[in-house]
């Protein structure tokens, strides 16, 4: 590869004179971003180059990809996972090492210097450089994409509606007026049905003392009017 260092730099905490460590600003963003809003565990492959120029060793960490992890180790389907994704979005890459992430880290700083296959335990800085990084930017986007379509297939919750008074009492009059169930429409005609009944019993009684009343009334009129002419009969 062509020895050449970035142009475009800034330091960040000590920097080594036999080691220097180098990170692109994308990969940066991506793992602040990670440590923001992930809430599973992730292990994170980082994917580089290097080189050793009189005595001094570069590395520079150009990409970076994520994966839930099961646990702490990196697996064969995990590693199959990151080969998949190097050779998609950073094919001129090759990994340099791997990060377990719990997702309460304090830093840059301290990730760095927990890499695995890679002696960074006791760096106290290293430099962030600035270039056009467009697989990094792909990749960011194929994630952005893949939790969108995840964050969809997942049914929301239901939720619960809350009601003012002034609404559940347009509720309770609207279910007044709601047509009574069809169990409850025909004992209302069984009762207005028994009621006519009674009511026809009450009037046929009624109606048969009426002319018994009349009948007895006839009679005893038919009787004062005998009476009455008996008395004016002469004496024999």
């Amino acid at each position: 590869m062509e020895e050449k260092l970035p142009t475009n730099i800034c330091q960040v905490g000590q920097a080594e004179e036999c080691r220097k460590i180098f990170i692109e600003e994308y990969v940066v963003s991506f793992l602040q971003e990670m440590m923001k809003t992930v809430k599973e565990p992730q292990i994170v492959v980082f994917f580089g180059d290097g080189y050793e120029r009189q005595g001094i060793k570069y590395y520079f960490l150009k990409g970076a990809a994520a994966h839930r992890a099961s646990d702490c180790t990196l697996k064969k389907m995990d590693e199959f996972y990151f080969q998949t994704i190097g050779q998609q979005y950073f094919p001129a890459l090759k990994g340099i090492g791997w990060y377990y992430m719990k997702g309460r880290e304090c830093g840059i700083l301290e990730m760095l210097q927990h890499i695995r296959e890679q002696n960074f335990h006791d760096i106290e800085g290293y430099y962030l450089f600035f270039e056009k990084n467009e697989g990094m930017e792909e990749y960011m986007l194929h994630r952005q994409r893949k939790q969108k379509n995840e964050t969809a297939a997942t049914p929301a919750p239901p939720q619960k509606k809350s009601f003012s008074i002034k609404e559940h009492a347009a509720a309770r009059i609207a279910e007044a007026k709601k047509p009574a169930p069809m169990a409850a429409v025909q004992i209302l005609n069984m009762v207005s049905l028994c009621i006519l009944i009674i009511c026809c019993i009450i009037a046929v009684t009624t109606l048969n003392q009426y002319d018994k009343m009349k009948r007895l009334e006839e009679t005893v009129t038919y009787l004062e009017i005998s009476m009455e002419e008996q008395k004016n009969l002469p004496e024999e």
